[in-house]
């Protein structure tokens, strides 16, 4: 009865059975209480029951607790192996520019604007530096093909889009690769769907159509002068069946009346007409009997 019980457990069960504990109880002295209680006399199993359910209860939640050590423990590791990544190429970024003595290490060293421009530094020499800093990137990040290039181009013009929250989870997913962009795109969607729940894509096509050089975009609209009006009014807004001027015909419930009373007339009309084709006929035999 008493297989793999702790003292808290015997502590719980006791704490069930009469209420209270008190702290000079040992082990003895709680399986003593057990026993002797009411409710172990009247019902043993239910007792038992109880034990076994306080140890597998205790038993569930060290698991539960490891578990979300291990958790924190990978979590850690990820972030630190990005973390790792983030100073080697911070470290690459610093070696390449101390290739060109007059360079300095700024923020956005690597934005090809001319404000990064070094003074007393000609334009050949700015760009040939450019050009050094583009493919040492390119090689850290493995850019062997045309398409590779490209891929990492859409790429990090997709990850300056991301909020602070989800390119951390991306970077951590990312490990010590990148993703290509449609994969960067799918690890988007799963991670904002897993915290959003399901929601509806919203393709984002800044104005462009299916050719991307065109000039004019697909969503372009002309500029409408302001003194347009953007929709005509009607001026009589009177239900033109009963003259109200508190609703339109659509809601006017005098057009259902007319509706019924037109069929009642018709029947009517109906009903006339078989009346007298039935005494023409009556007449017209009653002539040819005469005869």
């Amino acid at each position: 009865m008493y297989k793999n019980a702790l003292i808290k457990d015997l502590i719980r069960v006791v704490e069930d059975l009469y209420g209270t504990v008190e702290s000079t109880d040992t082990i003895d002295k709680l399986k003593t209480k057990i026993e002797n209680s009411s409710t172990f006399e009247s019902d043993p199993d239910f007792v038992k029951t109880l034990i076994q359910n306080c140890i597998d209860e205790r038993v569930s939640r060290n698991e539960r607790e490891v578990t979300l050590e291990k958790q924190k423990i990978e979590l850690a590791k990820l972030q630190l192996a990005k973390l790792e990544k983030e100073v080697e190429l911070q470290t690459a970024k610093n070696e390449a520019l101390s290739l060109n003595p007059a360079a300095k290490v700024e923020e956005k060293q690597f934005e090809t604007n001319i404000e990064n421009m070094i003074k007393s530094e000609t334009y050949i020499q700015f760009a040939a530096r450019l050009t050094a800093n583009f493919q040492y990137y390119c090689s850290l990040r493995k850019v062997n093909s045309f398409e590779s290039l490209c891929d990492l181009i859409i790429f990090d013009k997709l990850f300056e889009t991301l909020n602070k929250e989800t390119a951390t989870h991306i970077s951590i997913r990312e490990a010590e690769d990148w993703f290509r962009p449609i994969d960067l795109a799918k690890e988007w969607d799963i991670y904002i769907s897993s915290r959003s729940g399901s929601r509806k894509e919203i393709p984002i096509t800044y104005g462009y159509t299916q050719d991307p050089f065109k000039n004019r975009s697909q969503n372009f609209k002309p500029k409408i002068k302001e003194n347009y009006p953007q929709y005509l009014e009607r001026e009589n807004k009177n239900c033109y069946i009963c003259g109200d001027s508190s609703h339109y015909a659509r809601d006017c419930e005098e057009r259902f009346k007319l509706k019924e009373s037109h069929i009642h007339n018709r029947i009517n009309v109906n009903t006339l007409k078989l009346v007298e084709s039935e005494k023409q006929k009556a007449m017209s035999s009653h002539n040819s009997s005469n005869m």
